[in-house]
C-alpha cells in the first residue's frame, strides 16, 4: 500500500510538471495596435516629423521578434483617412520584412481623419481575437473629422476640440497595458486629459497598472529612441 502511494505521488507530480513547462511555453498573444492620423489635421509642415515618429516607432516594434515573449504578437496598424480597416497585420518579423510596403501605405491625405470609426474597428478586432493583452500606440494630432461623402457640406475643424463622445477607447480601456499618445495638438492637451480621466486612464497609469505617455510635438521628437 505505501509502494502504490509513492507511485500515485510521482506520478501526480510528473503531470503538475508537465502542465506547467506547457504553461510556460504558451505563446504570447500580446496584440499591438498603431493608430496613425493621416488625415487633412495634419498640417502640410508637420507631415514630415509625423512620419518620422511612425517609422521610429515601427521600427522598435520589429525588435519585439527577437524576445521569445514578444516573437508571436500580432501588430495591427490603422490610418484614419481609411478608418474602417486594419492597413497592416502581422508578427514583428513580417514588420520588419514587409517593412516597404508598409511605408508606402502612409501617405497624407487632405481628407477626413474619423477617430470614431478607427477605434470603432480596434474594438472589433479585440472582441474577434481576444488577446491576452493589448498596447495602444496613437499618433496625433487627436483631431477628428468625421466621414463624410463627397457631395457632403464641407466640415470646419476648430480647435481646442471636444473628445467624441462616441469614441470607443472607453469600451477596452481596462484591456490595456500600455497607451502611449503622441504629437497631441497643443489645443487638445486639456481636452484629451479631461476625457482620459473620466474613462479612468489616468487612475490607472497612476497607480501603476498602466503604461501611460501624453506628449505633445517636442516631446515626442526628444522621446524618438525610446517610444515603446
Amino acid at each position: 500500500m505505501k509502494r502504490l502511494s509513492i507511485l500515485i505521488f510521482c506520478m501526480v507530480l510528473c503531470s503538475c510538471s508537465n502542465q506547467s513547462t506547457t504553461t510556460n511555453t504558451q505563446p504570447n498573444n500580446e496584440a499591438i495596435f498603431v493608430l496613425i492620423e493621416n488625415g487633412g489635421t495634419v498640417a502640410k509642415d508637420e507631415q514630415n516629423d509625423a512620419l518620422d515618429v511612425t517609422l521610429h516607432l515601427l521600427q522598435q516594434l520589429t525588435k519585439l521578434g527577437r524576445r521569445a515573449a514578444t516573437r508571436k504578437c500580432q501588430i495591427h496598424i490603422l490610418l484614419s483617412a481609411l478608418p474602417n480597416r486594419i492597413a497592416w497585420s502581422g508578427t514583428p518579423r513580417q514588420l520588419l520584412e514587409q517593412a516597404q510596403d508598409i511605408k508606402n501605405l502612409l501617405i497624407f491625405k487632405p481628407s477626413f481623419s474619423d477617430l470614431v470609426m478607427a477605434f470603432e474597428q480596434i474594438e472589433t478586432t479585440i472582441n474577434l481575437t481576444q488577446p491576452g493583452s493589448v498596447r495602444l500606440y496613437w499618433i496625433g494630432p487627436t483631431i477628428h473629422v468625421p466621414f463624410q461623402k463627397n457631395d457632403g457640406p464641407e466640415i470646419s475643424v476648430k480647435v481646442p476640440q471636444e473628445v467624441p463622445t462616441g469614441l470607443a477607447l472607453g469600451n477596452f480601456e481596462k484591456r490595456l497595458s500600455a497607451l502611449k499618445i503622441y504629437r497631441v495638438h497643443p489645443d487638445q492637451d486639456q481636452m484629451l486629459q479631461a476625457y482620459l480621466s473620466s474613462i479612468g486612464i489616468l487612475r490607472r497609469a497612476k497607480s501603476g497598472n498602466l503604461d501611460f505617455a501624453l506628449l505633445g510635438a517636442a516631446q515626442t521628437k526628444s522621446k524618438l529612441k525610446d517610444l515603446l
